[in-house]
């Protein structure tokens, strides 16, 4: 998801995930499981793009060599996966019912009982060498440009917040999103000497206040856009946020970001090439030390008919490989069990499976419990805090940093709202 901001700080609310036109997801692919079986991961439909025919997988669409990975899960406490490397999730969804999901991810800035959860054993990621740290770095999105609402987070869940997550504006134009005549400065000022390290979405193709989109993923391609993020560049490290991870055109494998939905081949092609476009221009920038983040679904990487790969922009310009991966599933019967087992760790898996093969380690930056509408969010469910914290601690799985989305938006991921007390204990155990 992605706030909505406008250049107007004081008007401007923290971004709710976009709720546009969901995902269509075939057939999800399969995964193979510790006991021979297969996983099935699921999503919801996608009602305006439809995918070319040939389900495709990691080892088909990469060309290094794809490491295999098992999920050993089942009941409550923990994942195990073996393999170099593992991926935190995020999953996009095939149905396996009529019900269309409601889309929610990323905020668009001003713009029954559960198992018992049983705490995993806290380990370290190892070190990488395009991460500043080697062990899992904690943050969370709590609001625009808000260091108050981190605090509070850490105060309630006893974390130690290091990554604050934050999102550009989308709906003021090019001049309103890169900083130009202090146009950021809404955004910059409030982190500028906190501490904390940005994970900035940004937005590959802004709107204006009409909605009008202000460009292209082709015409981006050709670098026509180059200008706009050098000026971003320049405004970061002028605000001493030279060391930003940034997350440009994130979720671009579904439509609910039209300007940089990338979910046919040719758009994929577009938006890779665009992204090293962005990546160029902003390492020209004297005194930068960003890292990129490539941010699909999770669930990008078990949707049948599409392939994610095609979209990869190349080793060169990405550090680190994001996932968004919500607490979401359209299996029946919806059990937090069965939701992590047949959603969840399937694209996790597969996920891992991809990035270990680049050789990049893992990210989640968003990441959350979900109450949705249509029924498809399993709510507090500690299971599902227990297994991801688990994923991202086991050293194996290669997990740079995760960033709560505990946040309102298209669907309620909040821990501290009284709403989730299961949830928000497994989090304190986990990560307090």
């Amino acid at each position: 998801m992605a706030p909505t901001a406008d250049s107007n700080a004081s008007s401007r609310p923290v971004p709710p995930q976009l709720a546009l036109t969901p995902h269509h997801h075939g057939a999800a692919s399969p995964v193979s499981s510790s006991d021979g079986g297969q996983l099935t991961a699921a999503g919801p439909p996608r009602t305006t793009v439809t995918h070319p025919t040939p389900t495709t997988t990691v080892t088909t669409t990469v060309t290094h060599p794809t490491p295999t990975t098992t999920v050993t899960t089942v009941t409550g406490s923990t994942l195990s996966a073996t393999g170099p490397g593992s991926a935190v999730p995020l999953l996009r969804r095939v149905s396996t019912t009529t019900t269309t999901p409601a889309v929610r991810h990323l905020p668009t800035p001003p713009s029954p009982t559960t198992p018992a959860p049983t705490t995993p054993p806290a380990t370290t990621a190892p070190t990488t060498p395009t991460v500043s740290s080697g062990s899992l770095l904690e943050g969370s999105y709590d609001g625009a440009a808000d260091p108050a609402n981190i605090a509070g987070f850490d105060a309630t869940t006893g974390t130690h917040s290091v990554i604050a997550s934050d999102y550009l504006p989308s709906t003021s134009g090019w001049t309103g999103m890169d900083g130009a005549g202090g146009s950021l400065a809404w955004l910059t000022n409030p982190w500028e000497g906190k501490g904390y390290t940005l994970s900035l979405g940004v937005p590959m193709i802004p709107s204006n206040s009409a909605g009008v989109a202000q460009g292209s993923l082709a015409a981006g391609a050709t670098g026509a856009y180059n200008s706009y993020f050098v000026t971003l560049a320049q405004t970061l490290v002028a605000a001493g946020l030279g060391n930003t991870y940034l997350r440009p055109g994130w979720e671009f494998d579904g439509n609910w970001y039209p300007s940089w939905d990338a979910d046919t081949p040719t758009l994929e092609a577009q938006y890779a090439a665009y992204f090293d476009q962005i990546v160029t221009a902003m390492r020209s920038v004297a005194g930068e030390k960003f890292q990129f983040v490539w941010n699909p679904d999770a669930a990008a990487f078990t949707e049948s008919g599409y392939n994610v790969a095609l979209a990869y922009p190349g080793n060169a310009y990405v550090n680190v490989i994001g996932l968004d991966a919500y607490d979401e599933s359209w299996l029946s019967p919806l059990t937090p069990t069965n939701a992590w087992n047949n959603t969840t760790a399937p694209a996790l898996n597969a996920a891992h499976a991809f990035a270990a093969a680049q050789g990049k380690p893992l990210a989640f930056c968003e990441w959350g419990i979900a109450f949705l509408s249509d029924g498809a969010g399993l709510g507090d469910d500690p299971l599902y805090i227990n297994n991801m914290a688990a994923f991202m601690k086991n050293p194996a799985n290669d997990v740079a940093y995760e960033s709560y989305f505990n946040y309102d938006g298209t669907s309620d991921s909040i821990l501290t709202s009284g709403r989730t007390p299961n949830s928000l204990a497994a989090f304190k155990a986990d990560f307090g």
